[in-house]
């Protein structure tokens, strides 16, 4: 594969077919067995991410390489901080911090905010300025990792407008992505990767989404995400009149078995929080989150209580909230149910814990060496399924995922998608947050929308399209701004 300057170059595939494992090589993040690799005709064999950065290789990662302690432009400039003497220049790092961020859409993110403070979503806008902050003079090659999975539209409308800027200036630029819509937009060609080797290059003016879907995974996309369903059940969740500092107006919602909820809105209009909330994790609240079931409501007032009554949380990043890291996939699918493994003599039975982890493996088509592989050496898309499939054995009633398809490749969040369908038809409610407009409006029978974390309005099926949905979502911000 080669890389022309000033093009921007598409590398798609399924989870697994060795996406992260390239840009790792190319990042001196990990070895090449065989083979070389040239920047403008010369030798490049990086044995360290400094050794690649030397070269004028840029990374923006999937998994986030930021530093929770440090602050936003401390992480953004770390390779490179700028020095006046031997004193660094804060005020040069805030400055330059600020011109990136707002170049990003992300005015709000403030230079000496710390990481640890930041949503998801902010801290990927981080990890994009950290990327972009490299020296034009000195950067050849800028490789993008998932680089819009937690962006809304308009923020990834924002970077690609970036990208499009810094090619015309001559930049190289690797973008990774399972978003095929942004890569035949933005990209000048596209390379598709199956099973670790490149099964085509072409220019993107002559391909389209299905042609890349097919080279992917050997065979056509069969399916549609809109379907037909039954109508929806009894009350499972409701949310009467819940406030906390977070938010500054009652909330209120219902979800019903066999119904899927979502919720759309900006970045930082209070999704995920809202969803935390729902399960447990908000302090300082008023109001109440109640299960219902035949006829009576229990309040929600800890984790514990949720569990107890088969409400799971499926959280946005599986990587610092999800899973456990270092430990095999048996403990991570069946983190939850533990107590349903257990016998008196025994607090775990390992027999049953691989029988049913190698069950849901199956059942959601993980790719893995077996039941005892150590879950970080899974693709971000199977340690996602593996999240889902946790869920699975504890009788879970009621869902809340935080962006269930993040970093999943097309194959996958349609075999997510019919999964999550099938639970719904089974008689689960489940309520799901979700940055893609088209995901939310394929999969649910109800989206609400939150704008500056109000609740400004609720769409039923047959009465949205994506204008109405985007229109709600700003309709806070619109009305500050006119004021």
């Amino acid at each position: 594969m080669s890389l022309e300057a000033g093009k921007i170059h598409g590398l798609v595939g399924e989870n697994g077919a060795g996406k992260s494992t390239l840009i790792n090589i190319i990042c001196g993040l990990i070895p090449a067995d065989e083979g070389s690799l040239e920047i403008n005709g010369l030798p490049f064999t990086p044995k360290t991410r400094r050794q690649s950065i030397s070269a004028g290789v840029a990374l923006a990662s999937q998994e986030l390489s930021l530093i929770d302690n440090l602050s936003v432009s401390e992480n953004v400039f770390l390779a490179h901080l700028p020095q006046n003497g031997f004193i660094i220049d804060t005020q040069k790092t805030h400055r330059h911090t600020r011109k990136l961020m707002k170049a990003l859409g992300a005015e709000d993110i403030h230079p000496e905010a710390r990481i640890a403070t930041l949503s998801l979503a902010q801290k990927q806008q981080v990890e994009l300025a950290k990327a972009l902050s490299m020296p034009e003079a000195h950067c050849q090659l800028l490789v993008l990792d998932e680089p819009t999975s937690a962006l809304t539209e308009f923020q990834a409308s924002q970077l690609h407008e970036i990208l499009r800027e810094r090619a015309n200036n001559g930049l190289s630029i690797l973008y990774v992505s399972h978003r095929l819509e942004d890569v035949l937009n933005v990209c000048d060609e596209v390379s598709v990767l199956r099973d670790g080797a490149i099964e085509f290059t072409e220019d993107t003016s002559s391909v389209s989404s299905e042609d890349l879907i097919k080279s992917m995974s050997g065979k056509d996309l069969l399916e549609s995400l809109n379907e037909n369903r039954s109508e929806r059940g009894s009350l499972r969740l409701r949310v009467n009149q819940f406030r906390s500092d977070i938010f500054p107006e009652p909330i209120n919602l219902e979800c019903y078995s066999a119904e899927i909820l979502g919720i759309a809105g900006l970045a930082g209009s209070g999704r995920s929080e809202l969803l935390h909330s729902m399960f447990g994790l908000a302090k300082g609240t008023s109001g109440t989150v109640n299960f219902c079931e035949e006829g009576r409501e229990i309040e929600i007032r800890s984790v514990e209580d949720a569990v107890l009554h088969g409400v799971a949380l499926v959280p946005e990043d599986r990587k610092t909230q999800g899973i456990f890291t270092t430990k095999p996939i048996t403990l991570n699918v069946t983190i939850a149910g533990l107590s349903r493994l257990s016998s008196v003599l025994s607090p775990v039975l390992p027999k049953r814990e691989i029988e049913v982890s190698e069950r849901l493996i199956d059942r959601l088509k993980i790719k893995c060496e077996g039941a005892l592989q150590q879950i970080d050496r899974l693709s971000g898309g199977n340690q996602q399924k593996v999240m889902i499939s946790r869920w699975m054995e504890c009788n879970t009633g009621v869902w809340l995922l935080d962006e269930p398809t993040r970093g999943v490749d097309v194959a996958s969040k349609l075999a997510i998608h019919n999964q999550l369908r099938k639970l719904r038809d089974e008689g689960a409610a489940m309520i799901i947050v979700s940055s893609e407009l088209e995901e939310l409006t394929a999969l649910c029978d109800r989206i609400l929308v939150l704008s500056k974390k109000r609740h400004v309005d609720t769409f039923e099926r047959g009465q949205w399209d994506q204008e109405s949905l985007l229109k709600a979502a700003f309709s806070e911000h619109l009305e500050q701004t006119s004021d």
